[in-house]
């Protein structure tokens, strides 16, 4: 098994994005140039429009699930769970063992473990 860094993957991820819109862009452009064909009377293959929605429909997807994996990369590396928030581990530990110094002030010292 190979173990991706969290800055490695979320590169990889932005790169992918930026490679994924890039591509959309370019698939619009020539959209629109088959749409000013088509404005000007010039004869337009309607396989070649299929061919080009069907690529550009694949570019949006591809791009959206990246977003998607590039979100979820960097939630993970900021420490938030899927509840949509992130956890403070230290504050936490403080405030458990704060408790737990109270509980055994309370009359408990033996209950409640060092």
């Amino acid at each position: 098994m190979t173990f991706k860094a969290p800055d490695a993957d979320i590169t990889y991820q932005q790169d992918l994005v930026r490679s994924l819109v890039d591509t959309i862009k370019d698939l619009r452009h020539d959209i629109e140039a088959l749409k000013d064909k088509a404005k000007t009377g010039g004869d337009i293959d309607s396989k070649a429009v299929a061919t080009l929605l069907g690529e550009l429909n694949k570019a949006v997807i591809a791009c959206a699930n990246a977003e998607t994996r590039l979100n979820e990369s960097r939630s993970k590396q900021a420490g938030i769970a899927h509840g949509g928030y992130a956890l403070d581990m230290g504050r936490l530990r403080t405030e458990i063992g704060c408790k737990l110094d109270r509980l055994r002030r309370c009359g408990a010292p033996g209950e409640v473990s060092e």
